[in-house]
């Protein structure tokens, strides 16, 4: 058979073409599969945790980047520790500071994970933002959390022995009954405390944890 000099020419053509499209769908699955990778070596135990020996705090979850390095706000009622109703700690997901007890956390109805006081004294800092409101940052590196608002949970319905306890260093910013401003105004059981309304990406929790 007489070969066809016009198929050999676009076989000429087509090659290269073909060998192209090989390496460079080669080099995608190679770069994915690099990126699973360090999708999985975050996504450890701990939920993610650098996959090194020498970091000792620090996180890869682009979620958490996003919120604690960027001001991003989570989506509401997604995040597990909304639901949580286990005894523990949460601390930074960045650098581990212990931050809320789960002893002070409550179901707001917001759609994000609330507390009504922090674990200790300078734990959580404050900064007031253009709009008015009061972001709420870990004080040891500054990483954002949320916010605080007045609407916390009523004295009434807390257990006294952690009203005792409160931290000198959380606001007092909670709604009071006749709004006086008044010593006895700010103790009455009918008086609230702040909610501290926070991402769930920001924390890290640790079941049963201690200070």
């Amino acid at each position: 058979m007489r070969a066809n000099p016009s198929f050999a020419v676009a076989l000429l053509l087509i090659h290269p073409v073909a060998a192209f499209f090989s390496a460079t769908s080669q080099q995608h699955t190679s770069c994915a599969s690099q990126n699973d990778y360090r999708l999985a070596a975050s996504a450890n135990d701990d939920g993610d945790e650098p996959n090194t020996k020498d970091s000792a705090s620090g996180t890869w979850n682009p979620l958490s980047l996003a919120v604690l390095k960027l001001g991003f706000t989570e989506p509401a009622w997604s995040s597990l520790y909304n639901y949580n109703k286990s005894s523990g700690i949460y601390s930074c997901a960045n650098c581990r500071s212990p931050l809320f007890s789960s002893a002070a956390k409550y179901d707001s109805g917001s759609g994000w994970p609330s507390f009504w006081r922090t674990v200790d004294s300078e734990r959580v800092s404050l900064k007031k933002e253009w709009d008015g409101r009061i972001e709420c940052l870990c004080a040891n590196c500054g990483g954002h959390l949320g916010h605080v608002f007045p609407d916390g949970p009523p004295r009434l319905e807390l257990d006294g022995s952690e009203l005792e306890t409160v931290p000198e260093s959380d606001p007092a910013i909670g709604y009071n009954v006749q709004h006086s401003g008044g010593e006895a105004d700010k103790k009455s059981k009918y008086s609230r405390m702040p909610r501290y309304c926070v991402n769930g990406a920001a924390l890290r929790f640790d079941e049963d944890g201690e200070l």
